[in-house]
């Protein structure tokens, strides 16, 4: 936490350690006070005895808010932080003043698995639950090896100041097993997704450039074109739907970025922030 002022909440995505936001969290504390925070089993944070899924998790956010008094936060969720905002919005709508979806997961993300993808899919829901299961049952080291690949990369991307932070986050045991219960309840199961009324809470979409995504599915996942350009119209389509949650939804393309828009197009993020902190007033 640090700033002072109005209160804008991050919550990170699925594997995302919070050095990730650094740069922004500094960047938009010069006007506010901000706060992130490791969901249960992430980082520094204990997962608890509860099963962990986006309802568990939104609790968590507003015990958070409770916890230290806040009024009307702006509240940001990117990827499946994003999905844990949207259930925010439907259990607790009277809270936050504002809303920004970064490349938010939706409640029917199931439907990007349908896609048939050639050979084995090692990037399915259903393989992702797996690979969790397994590493939940590694030691630390271990982790750090079978890891060593996604650790390096972001060490690339961050501060050497960063790197022992990442090396501990992705080496975590319980984030893994948190992560099993997460992806089996919140992204394959069809049935969970119960719709209550979106409030009519100011709301900034932003959505990723499809044609970085789409070049970045083929040289990184190995995905067929047609594969890609699928699973990329899916996406989108979702990222539409979202902006017919309320009346009240503005969207954003981050031109240029692909799903991290917090590491490749941070910039958008603070027009956002700032569009919402300028139109919008803290309740009571």
């Amino acid at each position: 936490m640090k700033g002072n002022g109005r209160t804008i909440i991050i919550q990170p995505g699925m594997i995302s350690p919070l050095a990730e936001w650094k740069a922004l969290f500094e960047e938009l504390s010069r006007h506010a006070r901000v706060i992130i925070y490791n969901r249960a089993g992430c980082g520094k944070s204990d997962k608890g005895i509860t099963t962990r899924n986006r309802k568990e998790n939104a609790k968590d956010l507003n015990s958070l808010i409770k916890k230290l008094s806040i009024t009307s936060p702006v509240i940001l969720g990117h990827s499946y932080g994003g999905l844990i905002l949207q259930q925010f919005a439907l259990e607790y709508p009277n809270v936050a003043s504002g809303f920004i979806l970064v490349d938010s997961t939706s409640f029917d993300a199931y439907k990007v698995d349908e896609v048939e993808i050639d050979g084995e899919d090692g990037n399915s829901t259903e393989a992702w639950i797996e690979k969790c299961k397994t590493y939940s049952g590694l030691s630390k080291k271990d982790l750090q090896v079978e890891m060593a690949e996604w650790i390096n990369e972001l060490k690339e991307l961050l501060p050497n100041s960063s790197h022992k932070e990442v090396e501990e986050f992705m080496s975590n045991p319980s984030m893994f097993e948190s992560l099993s219960e997460e992806l089996e309840y919140d992204l394959l199961s069809r049935e969970t997704n119960q719709y209550k009324p979106f409030p009519d809470t100011f709301t900034i979409v932003i959505g990723r450039d499809p044609k970085v995504s789409i070049t970045e599915m083929i040289d990184c996942e190995g995905l067929h074109k047609s594969e890609a350009e699928d699973i990329e119209n899916i996406w989108q389509n979702l990222i539409s739907n979202q902006t017919k949650l309320s009346s009240n939804t503005k969207y954003i393309l981050a031109e240029d970025s692909g799903h991290s828009v917090h590491l490749e197009k941070p910039e958008v993020i603070k027009r956002a922030v700032d569009s919402i902190l300028n139109s919008t007033k803290v309740n009571g």
